[in-house]
């Protein structure tokens, strides 16, 4: 008979990203768990609010499956005397066991054949199991930011509560520090917090309708999500005549969804004087600081109006959204004050403060990177227009070399030093207010792009040549300091800014070296701080590595073939833009069915001939059967071939020049005696090998590709 599992995990409020590390996690977790006992279910379902974390796991098997376990003793080679007997080293095991030696068989393993003993393990209840089971489940539960709380060791998000734990009806008893599992949970804290039972739950179905109806709980995401913009438009077409509208920024709503157990939606208002603030200052810190949002008229224009999801609770008497309006009040009056402050000052008079603020340690200061970026930026510029790019902005020079200077001024200005989270963004307003043109302004936010996963990439050639800057210049400059990401560890976000240099780059088709980048961004840094600086061309090296490896990832997370990349990366080739376009044309030659080993076995067999050879110059002269003069002849017309279709990205003929090169290369190896007695005809021949392999790598390593 197949039983259901409930998890119910009570805690103080969880922030909203502790909440999507949960839905991203805990299934994992509990399935493995489950599945490394061998206990059989159908699916598990994880839910998640502010207050509580949820697990559901529907058919489980009340016993174990039955298992064969092998326990490996010594090698089969010690474990026979020369007569065939068994020896005192698998006597001992057989002894140690309790068996006879005659149970003894013969076990494969990764290191060889070695004597064992298979038995089928008796399995166990799966009530029996389900406590160790779900206690080590909650205590995998890792969180980017976690806490003790009381006298205890054991680290979570929040403090833990209480824990509901039933199986198929019945109380899983196990504790966690003070906390003993039951079959009891909460109301929501707007109706009382009352304990309530759980009883009666013969689905899952049955559970979410017990929550919402006897605890006043939406645990489900996706209906407090649709709750919430069912809401708002009523409030747009019921109160506001369809006249207004709400800001509704996705990220927002994601994160307010996950702030309340079951959301009600009011309005408000604020005073007119604050719309003096410029549009996109205004509606970020609506949305930033009080998780409001932002509302604007039929022509696009801020309004005195916001909107605000709380978490449960009605508002009949208008005191809730008074409260909300005083403190949006304050905080949209300190980013008046610091607004108009900000008025007195220039672009110029923040720039010399830079020279205060600290890049990284013993690596200068932002006035230092904002000069490098200047420097930086043109030689990307220039680097991308001789691989034939053509930009349309004529003043893109002159643009560059401003947005490189204020990008990083706006990081001193009174409302970015009391808002951070607006950096960016007022930069990009203060340069227009002060009559920098479009290109320059938005270059100052779209340099920070992308900030997260999925973000927005830079749209102006400013923008995204800036954003590129600088982010190799971070990186190299925390490369050459020597700390470098490790493990999980990136404090400094360095992935997340390789990522968007390969993001970046892709998306406007600037074909650019990586190597020569590091390598010129290294050499800035060597040219002002040659103390800090240790081996600037090794680290460049690292450095192309660290940020291809964010292709790599790229691919691993659209679910792409990367055996492809590191096929065309092992040749040593670092243009961003060539490598996706040799990507793209040899994953469309095997996916249509191309014959890899046109390519693949050739090489693998020059490969193994030339393995710690030296080599010379080929003497033409020395050939003496046709077919390596005939190898010998493709080999010249098709190398140069190959060298003009690489230069202008003619990649596909690339891959057909390959594949018929094949033909007079596996007439040669059948043909031709490469190892012969004589030296020099031996060499000569070495030498035709090592250039036949050497034009294959002008496309990929194609014996790496499985």
């Amino acid at each position: 008979m197949a039983k259901n599992l409930l998890l119910e995990i009570g805690t103080e409020e969880l922030p909203s990203s502790c909440i999507i590390e949960v839905l991203k996690n805990f299934k994992n977790i509990l399935s493995a768990g489950l599945e490394i006992s061998s206990i059989e279910f159908n699916s598990c379902i994880v839910l998640a609010t502010p207050r509580r974390i949820i697990a559901y796991a529907d058919n489980l098997s009340e016993m174990q499956k039955s298992t064969e376990k092998v326990l490996t003793g010594p090698p089969l080679k010690i474990a026979y005397e020369g007569t065939g007997k068994y020896t005192q080293a698998a006597l001992g095991f057989a002894k140690n066991l309790g068996i006879d030696a005659a149970r003894l068989v013969e076990v494969e393993t990764d290191k060889g054949v070695y004597i064992g003993y298979r038995y089928t393990e008796e399995p166990k209840k799966t009530a029996d199991l389900l406590p160790g089971i779900l206690k080590k489940a909650i205590f995998s539960l890792s969180f980017s930011k976690q806490m003790t709380w009381g006298n205890y060791s054991f680290k979570f998000a929040r403090p833990i509560r209480w824990i509901a734990a039933l199986f198929n009806g019945s109380v899983i008893e196990f504790e966690i520090e003070n906390v003993c599992s039951s079959d009891k949970t909460y109301s929501h804290r707007a109706s009382g917090n009352r304990q309530l039972e759980i009883k009666e739950i013969s689905s899952f179905t049955d559970y979410i309708n017990f929550l919402e109806n006897s605890a006043s709980v939406m645990p489900e995401s996706s209906k407090r999500r649709e709750m919430i913009l069912g809401q708002i438009n009523n409030i747009e077409k019921n109160s506001w005549n369809g006249k207004m509208k709400a800001v509704l920024d996705d990220d927002l709503i994601k994160e307010v969804v996950n702030l309340v157990e079951i959301p009600n939606v009011l309005s408000g208002t604020f005073p007119k004087q604050y719309l003096y603030i410029p549009r996109e200052i205004l509606i970020k810190a609506i949305q930033h600081h009080q998780r409001y949002f932002a509302v604007i008229d039929q022509n696009g224009l801020v309004t005195t109006n916001f909107i605000t999801v709380q978490n449960g609770l009605t508002d009949k008497t208008g005191a809730i959204i008074k409260g909300n309006e005083r403190v949006l009040k304050a905080r949209l009056s300190d980013a008046k004050f610091f607004y108009e402050e900000d008025k007195n000052s220039s672009f110029k008079s923040w720039f010399e403060k830079l020279k205060g603020m600290v890049f990284y340690s013993k690596m200068g200061s932002l006035y230092d990177k904002a000069l490098r970026l200047e420097k930086i930026c043109i030689f990307i510029k220039n680097h991308v227009e001789q691989k034939g790019h053509i930009f349309n902005n004529p003043g893109l020079a002159e643009d560059l070399s401003k947005a490189s200077r204020f990008c990083k001024c706006d990081l001193v200005t009174n409302l970015v030093v009391e808002f951070p989270e607006l950096q960016g963004l007022v930069g990009r307003e203060y340069a227009l207010e002060r009559g920098e043109n479009k290109s320059v302004s938005d270059a100052i936010f779209e340099h920070y792009l992308p900030r997260f996963s999925d973000d927005l990439l830079p749209e102006s050639d400013t923008g995204a040549i800036l954003s590129i800057a600088d982010k190799i210049d971070t990186i190299t400059g925390i490369f050459l300091a020597g700390s470098v990401p490790s493990g999980s560890e990136d404090p400094l976000a360095l992935r997340r800014k390789a990522s968007g240099i390969i993001l970046g780059t892709l998306k406007k088709n600037y074909n650019i070296d990586i190597l020569k980048l590091a390598e010129y961004s290294a050499g800035l840094f060597n040219e002002s701080f040659s103390a800090a600086v240790k081996n600037p061309g090794q680290t460049a090296l690292e450095i192309t590595d660290f940020i291809f490896a964010r292709y790599k990832f790229k691919l691993e997370k659209e679910q792409k073939r990367t055996d492809i990349f590191e096929a065309i990366r092992s040749t040593g080739l670092a243009f961003t833009e060539d490598i996706d376009l040799k990507y793209t044309e040899l994953f469309s030659y095997l996916d249509s069915g191309g014959n890899l080993s046109l390519l693949a076995e050739p090489m693998i067999r020059c490969k193994n001939i030339i393995k710690d050879k030296k080599f010379t110059d080929v003497e033409s002269s020395l050939f003496k059967e046709e077919a390596e003069k005939v190898l010998y002849r493709e080999l010249i017309e098709r190398q140069k071939c190959m060298k003009e279709m690489e230069k202008s990205g003619e990649f596909k003929s690339m891959l057909d020049e390959l594949s018929g090169f094949s033909v007079f290369i596996n007439d040669f190896f059948d043909k031709v005696l490469v190892m012969d007695k004589d030296e020099k005809l031996r060499q000569n021949r070495i030498n035709l090998i090592k250039c036949c392999l050497d034009m294959y790598f002008l496309y990929a390593d194609f014996s790496k590709i499985l």
